[in-house]
C-alpha cells in the first residue's frame, strides 16, 4: 500500500471515529465479559499503557488492580468520551505508530481491537515496535483484533481481494472498509489470520506466549494475543 493512501485511510477512520464517539462509546459501555480475565496479566504497581484506548472501558476493567494507567489515541472524539468517564486517569492524544512516551515506561501493553484499523504492514510493523520499544524488558504486551473471516465478512473481503488482485482498489488483500453507526461513517480495516498476526508480533521484538481465538456472545469473534519482550 502506498503511504499516501495508508495516512488517507488513517485519517478517514479518525475522522469517523471523532463523529460517531459518544454513539461508539455507548456501545461500548463497559469492557466485554469474555476477555475480562486478560486482567490478570496485570498486579498492583504495574504501568500499564492502552494503545487505542477508546472510551476507556479498559481503565475500568484494571482500575482496581491498583495499576499506574495511561490511555493513547488519535481519536479526540474518544478522548473526550474517556476523560467524561474516568476523570481520574490519565489519556493522550497521539499516534500509536510513533508513541510519545520514553523507551522502557511500561510493565504491560494492552492494544484492545485497535491494531485491525491500522493501515499497510509498515505501519503495522511501526505499531509493534513501537509498543516494544516503551516496554520494559521482559514486559506484557497483551493485544486483540477482530476475527473477521467469518460468513457475516467473506464476501466482503473476497470482493476487496479481488479488486486488489485487478489494481481497482488501493487497498492489500485482506483489507476490508465496514460501516459503524447510523449515519455509516466509514472504518478502514484489516482481517488477521492467526499465522500472520503471530509471525508480526513475533518478528518485531516479541516471544508469543499464547495465541488464541476467543467468542463473544454476539457471534463476533477475537483472535488474543499474548506476548513478552525479550529480556
Amino acid at each position: 500500500m502506498k503511504r499516501e493512501v495508508a495516512q488517507a485511510l488513517t485519517e478517514e477512520t479518525r475522522g469517523s471515529y471523532d463523529k460517531f464517539a459518544h454513539e461508539f462509546s455507548v456501545s461500548r459501555a463497559r469492557f466485554w465479559d469474555e476477555l475480562a480475565d486478560l486482567a490478570e496479566y496485570t498486579k498492583a504497581g504495574d504501568r500499564v499503557l492502552d494503545i487505542g484506548c477508546g472510551n476507556g472501558r479498559l481503565y475500568g476493567l484494571l482500575k482496581p488492580r491498583g495499576v499506574t494507567y495511561a490511555g493513547i489515541d488519535n481519536s479526540q472524539g474518544l478522548l473526550n468520551e474517556a476523560r467524561t468517564l474516568h476523570p481520574e486517569a490519565s489519556f493522550t492524544l497521539g499516534d500509536a505508530t510513533a508513541l510519545s512516551f520514553p523507551d522502557q515506561s511500561f510493565d504491560t501493553t494492552f492494544s484492545i481491537a485497535a491494531l485491525h484499523h491500522i493501515p499497510s504492514k509498515e505501519l503495522r510493523k511501526k505499531f509493534i515496535t513501537e509498543a516494544s520499544r516503551v516496554l520494559v524488558p521482559g514486559g506484557t504486551l497483551v493485544l486483540t483484533v477482530w476475527n473477521l473471516w467469518s460468513r457475516k465478512y467473506f464476501i466482503k473481503i473476497l470482493v476487496s481481494t479481488l479488486k486488489c488482485i485487478f489494481f481497482v482498489s488501493p487497498l492489500d488483500i485482506g483489507d476490508l472498509m465496514l460501516t459503524f453507526g447510523r449515519e455509516k461513517y466509514p472504518r478502514y480495516l484489516h482481517a488477521f489470520t492467526m499465522k500472520e498476526l503471530r509471525k508480526l508480533i513475533a518478528q518485531n521484538g516479541f516471544t508469543v506466549i499464547k495465541i488464541q481465538t476467543v467468542s463473544r456472545k454476539s457471534g463476533q469473534k477475537n483472535i488474543v494475543v499474548v506476548a513478552q519482550k525479550a529480556h
